[in-house]
């Protein structure tokens, strides 16, 4: 993967259960804000199952509102006590959203993103593909995009979608696989069954993340609101999650990918 240009923003897309994915975008995000890294973690997903919702946090701004110029890009930049920023694309009324785009309005909200990738170190995205197969905003989808899977069929099958679908609407490009719930050996086995596929049937190049090992402390910390890396800093998770954080500060390592 590519993490060396502003603005940095790496999107998520993944092939498992809300509670899951949430996990790990909070975890990752904490990890990297222990780092020294300024952090923002985007929400921008429309469905209402997003970790702003997971994190039980009000909203009281979103990027929407600023495009609207109803607030201000920093009033919409929450503080979290996990240690990083939490921005919203849109808020969730019922079971539609208040994203109702026009040509004017996907510029405005474009450029306010790109504002936000400038003002952090990194900006890690809660994503999803729209009914076009797109991001929410171009900014977004010039980023990285990292597809979260596991060794479950039903996964994988999601993930190969996912990765499917993008390619239609972007073309020929780099995907990171960050697998979950599982050993190394699997993780790559995984990957390695993905990889394949995606190369043989889409010539798509697909780049291993790393993995998160499946652990209870992750779940106990979750339920009490907490990451893994503040309330069980020794178990397996936070330790990946701490190689994790790492990895994407290592700027020459994963630019020599695309090199």
């Amino acid at each position: 993967m590519l993490f060396g240009a502003k603005p940095r923003f790496v999107t998520f897309l993944s092939a498992l259960c809300n509670e899951e994915k949430n996990a790990t975008l909070v975890n990752l995000s904490a990890g990297l804000g222990r780092l020294g890294s300024d952090v923002v973690l985007l929400d921008a997903r429309q469905s209402g199952a997003s970790v702003a919702k997971w994190l039980e946090i009000q909203i009281v701004a979103t990027l929407l509102d600023v495009a609207h110029q109803k607030r201000t890009i920093q009033q919409a930049t929450m503080t979290t006590s996990q240690g990083f920023k939490l921005a919203s694309f849109c808020r969730y009324q019922n079971t539609m959203p208040d994203f109702q785009p026009t040509t004017t309005l996907v510029m405005k909200l474009n450029k306010i993103v790109e504002k936000l990738g400038n003002s952090a170190d990194i900006v890690l995205v809660d994503g999803e593909l729209d009914d076009s197969n797109g991001l929410a905003t171009v900014a977004l989808e010039e980023g990285e995009i990292v597809i979260q899977v596991t060794n479950h069929p039903d996964s994988i099958k999601t993930a190969y979608s996912l990765i499917k679908r993008a390619h239609g609407k972007f073309g020929r490009r780099y995907y990171g696989v960050l697998v979950t719930g599982v050993n190394e050996f699997e993780a790559h086995r995984v990957y390695d069954a993905m990889a394949q596929a995606a190369g043989n049937f889409l010539s798509v190049p697909l780049n291993f993340v790393g993995y998160v090992p499946q652990d209870d402390f992750l779940r106990r910390a979750s339920r009490s609101g907490r990451t893994v890396l503040d309330a069980f800093p020794t178990a397996g998770a936070a330790m990946a999650f701490s190689r994790l954080a790492q990895q994407m500060t290592g700027i020459d390592e994963f630019a020599s990918l695309h090199g």
